[in-house]
């Protein structure tokens, strides 16, 4: 399947992952207030660590394994059960492990932690990164899409008080089970049923292990940020964290769904020595990220003033400064994902990502232990900020001599003078409507007016620019039917 099909089916996943959230944010925000979502931010948070300590790194591992063996069946059959086996062995002890915590060392929300547990399970039988592997990203979407809606129906239906705080979290947790059970329906026909010896499973250990440590340091600053605030300020800051970065997330699915497809393919690529290709596929990854990010980061910034109000209500006003704070992060993000998830991991350069990742993660937590007491969610966004700021500077430093920086510059530079002048005209129509629903929406749709119409004009003037070549060959196309 082509790069554009898989990219367009992730993004669609991706952007599913964080839809239900999204969709049920202004109803679940209102119902169980802030509280009531930061405790289920902050055990969710918990939950997290015990499901990386399960997988390993073999989400990621395994994704690259099944990659490069795809074209030999009884090799990759060989791979997947081996590695599947490490896994289950892993998590089952994970669960065992978070069990333990929860029985004899937490005291407040209990019974929601126990919950969460079904979570964990989902970690147990997930087999997802197979399906990436073989790029096989329509049937994963098709799983997502009807358990989500499922889901989405579910929390309408039976969420209706503060204090269905239980059964939020179940309907929440579930869907993360029953999406991971779905996919052992699609393995048939797909891999052989072979035997593995002892052996085979423990040879992926270390490897594994070795894409482990840098999900240590995402985790570091993906999650930690939501546990400091719940042990150092409150649930409720986590709760306004949470949405803020909730809404970060989604927007950044929109970028990060092309380095999820372009990881099987770039390992793919290096494994059969096309490295010139490989480059190639680099260099316009990283314009297309750059062109995406941009508009995203400064649209972000644009709305919040006039969006959380309406969509969140005034418990969640703090959202607008700690979703300001956080809206660069995007492009430092996509960055990153290109530099990191598209070079370093494929090519086998775990030692130069794991330090990147570790060098944001102590940034990260030397911010918000300074921050986080007298500021709340604010002083963690600002610690999120720092480490995605470092991590690109230090994977910028490590790649330095692979992208040529001269050839991209200009452009990166047109994307930024249009996503200003986007952001000027979207604030200019927020402080002139204020705050509605329709003030959003007119946002959106003429910023993205401005931004792409500054593009295409800069990229006919200069016969530049991904706008201008992307309607050529769609023009020549037509032309030559």
């Amino acid at each position: 399947m082509s790069i554009k099909k898989n990219y367009l089916y992730n993004l669609l996943l991706q952007i599913l992952m964080m839809i239900l959230p999204l969709i049920t944010v202004p109803y679940v925000s209102h119902v169980l207030l802030p509280q009531g979502v930061g405790t289920f931010a902050y055990t969710s948070s918990i939950i997290s660590y015990f499901s990386l300590l399960g997988i390993l790194g073999i989400d990621t591992y395994g994704n690259k394994i099944i990659a490069m063996t795809r074209d030999n069946k009884r090799k990759m059959s060989e791979n997947f059960f081996s590695l599947y086996f490490l896994q289950l062995m892993l998590t089952l002890s994970s669960v065992a492990g978070y069990l333990i915590l929860v029985f004899f060392f937490i005291q407040q929300d209990k019974n929601i932690a126990l919950i969460q547990t079904i979570s964990l399970l989902g970690t147990v039988i997930d087999c997802s990164w197979f399906f990436f592997g073989i790029e096989m990203f329509k049937k994963i979407v098709t799983r997502n899409i009807v358990v989500k809606l499922l889901s989405l129906v579910a929390i309408f239906t039976f969420v209706k008080h503060q204090s269905d705080l239980s059964i939020y979290t179940y309907i929440m947790c579930l869907s993360i089970f029953l999406s991971a059970l779905v996919m052992w329906f699609y393995l048939k026909g797909q891999i052989m049923i072979v035997r593995v010896t002892w052996k085979q499973i423990m040879s992926h250990l270390k490897p594994a292990f070795i894409y482990f440590l840098p999900g240590i340091a995402l985790q570091i600053y993906f999650v930690l940020n939501k546990t400091m605030i719940g042990i150092v300020a409150n649930n409720s800051e986590v709760g306004i964290f949470d949405y803020a970065d909730k809404i970060r997330m989604v927007a950044l699915s929109v970028v990060t769904s092309l380095g999820t497809v372009m990881l099987p393919r770039m390992a793919h690529t290096f494994a059969i020595g096309q490295i010139e290709k490989a480059r190639d596929y680099l260099v316009k990854s990283l314009d297309f990220s750059t062109f995406l990010a941009i508009p995203l980061m400064f649209g972000l910034a644009g709305v919040a003033e006039e969006f959380i109000p309406w969509y969140m209500g005034t418990s969640f006003l703090k959202c607008i400064f700690v979703l300001m704070i956080l809206s660069p992060t995007i492009v430092l993000m996509a960055w990153s994902g290109v530099f990191g998830t598209q070079y370093l991991v494929p090519l086998g350069k775990m030692r130069e990502y794991t330090t990147s990742l570790y060098a944001g993660a102590i940034i990260n937590f030397i911010v918000n232990l300074i921050l986080i007491k007298p500021f709340g969610s604010i002083g963690a966004s600002w610690g999120t900020f720092a480490a995605e700021l470092t991590v690109t500077l230090v994977q910028l430093y490590l790649i330095r001599d692979i992208i040529p920086f001269r050839s991209i510059g200009p452009k990166t530079v047109d994307y930024f003078i249009a996503g200003f002048i986007m952001f000027l005209i979207v604030r200019i129509v927020g402080r002139s409507m204020g705050v509605s629903i329709l003030t959003t929406v007119i946002q959106i749709l003429l910023g993205s007016i401005v931004y792409f119409s500054i593009l295409l004009v800069e990229g006919y003037l200069k016969h530049d620019g991904i706008i201008y070549h992307e309607i050529g060959k769609t023009l020549q196309k037509y032309r030559n039917r």
